[in-house]
């Protein structure tokens, strides 16, 4: 069963999400996400059926995840954001992580064999940067009053709290028990990301999704 729980994670979100499909159908960047979620959840079916079934190396499956994942969050807080300093911000993290990314490719990892790790962990710290620049501006407007409303809020929430439990994990499970410890507690900060974004397509208003 554990080796299906992102599998399920995944299709309990989306189910939410074309549920309330409603609300969120007037953001291109809402429908997006949901587009987005689909094809987590696709990686993940074809991630274990390769990992438990062809017992065969899944490391560019979730290689191109994460390039992907990171793509699709930088376009997302780009979007949120107001302010153009902030808007530079995300377009240069993007750019550096994507050098990053050729540069670990081309000289030191292979992308079909060996997972990115530490290009993970970059990627969640401008993560973050994103998150608290939204939240800075998000307190500073009238939607302050209506945040629980709002599916941009609960989306940034769970990606701000995996993103700053995943650092601190991944760091103990390498001094550790890497493929234990590290393991069970990304169990658990998807649990917490999926409570977020399903309360965000439960609560939230269209009025508030635009």
């Amino acid at each position: 069963m554990q080796k299906y729980f992102f599998i399920i994670n995944y299709l309990i979100i989306i189910l939410f999400g074309i549920y309330n499909y409603q609300k969120i159908k007037h953001s291109l960047s809402l429908k997006l996400f949901l587009f987005f979620l689909g094809y987590s959840f696709l990686t993940e079916v074809v991630g274990t059926v390769f990992a438990y079934e062809l017992r065969k190396n899944t490391s560019v499956i979730y290689n191109t995840w994460n390039v992907v994942n990171f793509i699709f969050y930088s376009y997302f807080f780009y979007s949120l954001l107001k302010a153009k300093i902030k808007k530079k911000i995300v377009i240069f993290s993007l750019i550096l992580f994507l050098l990053v990314f050729i540069i670990l490719g081309l000289f030191y990892l292979n992308y079909t064999t060996q997972m990115f790790r530490n290009l993970i962990v970059f990627g969640k710290l401008l993560m973050i940067v994103f998150v608290l620049m939204y939240f800075s501006e998000l307190l500073n407007s009238n939607l302050i009053m209506n945040v629980k409303k709002n599916m941009f809020f609960w989306i940034s929430l769970g990606v701000f709290l995996y993103a700053i439990g995943f650092i601190p994990a991944y760091i103990i499970g390498e001094l550790i028990n890497y493929r234990g410890i590290f393991k069970y507690i990304t169990f658990i900060l998807n649990i917490f990301v999926s409570i977020c974004f399903i309360t965000g397509f439960m609560i939230s208003k269209k009025e508030f999704n635009v």
